[in-house]
């Protein structure tokens, strides 16, 4: 693992926004709190996505940092690994 590198701080500022989506791209849930959006997902139907936006907010507006990524594969290997 020492051939990892990272360009973000270990504790940023940034705001992780998630959304649970339907395969049909429905929007499930959405919020800032990574546990809620676990159990939404496993309450949303087969073959949902979990989706992951980081935000930077000014106290008044807010503002998409790049772009949002799909993080449903990394979650269902997790799964697996802890089995």
């Amino acid at each position: 693992m020492s051939n990892v590198y990272t360009i973000h701080p270990p504790k940023s500022d940034l705001i992780l926004f998630y959304e649970v989506v339907t395969p049909e791209g429905e929007n499930e849930w959405g919020g800032a709190n990574a546990e809620q959006c676990m159990q939404w997902l496993t309450l949303a139907p087969n073959n949902s996505r979990v989706l992951v936006s980081a935000w930077d907010s000014d106290e008044e507006d807010a503002h998409l940092v790049g772009q949002t990524i799909d993080i449903t594969e990394i979650i269902q290997r997790a799964r697996e690994v802890g089995r």
